[in-house]
């Protein structure tokens, strides 16, 4: 049975999975080669770009605010828990579903829970700053 820090720590890792999740999502269903039905591309988001340059432009400062997020708590994470990683690659390597793995994981969890709380925080500021800067191209003729 988990504990309440692992729940804890197993519903913070969920949360920034899905909100790393948000900008692809945004962008609808890849259906196939090029996005399109059947190999065709989906030119709505190269049109939307022409047309609504000032969302267009909001949406790449998000992207580029969460992939900023996520190589910053990859960087905290590999200085302060190398030992961890280590562990958690050795013990997941045969079984990714083992007693072993899950508890190298929840180590490696622990020790990154800072780096994952700065990343959640930063994400919190890339959805403002989305919704800000949405708003504003709101009142432009776009």
């Amino acid at each position: 049975m988990l504990g309440t820090q692992n729940r804890k720590t197993i519903l913070a890792l969920a949360t920034v999975a899905m909100l790393a999740a948000i900008p692809a999502l945004a962008r609808g269903p890849h259906r196939g080669p090029g996005g399109g039905e059947h190999g065709r591309p989906i030119v709505r988001g190269v049109l939307d770009q022409l047309v609504f340059p000032c969302q267009a432009e909001c949406t790449a400062t998000a992207e580029t605010c969460v992939h900023g997020a996520t190589d910053d708590a990859v960087a905290c994470t590999s200085a302060a828990c190398s030992t961890e990683i280590s562990a958690a690659q050795t013990a997941c390597q045969a079984d990714r579903t083992s007693d072993a793995c899950d508890e190298a994981f929840s180590a490696l969890a622990e020790c990154a829970s800072s780096c994952l709380d700065t990343r959640a925080t930063a994400l919190g500021a890339c959805r403002s700053a989305l919704r800000d800067c949405r708003d504003a191209c709101a009142g432009t003729a776009q």
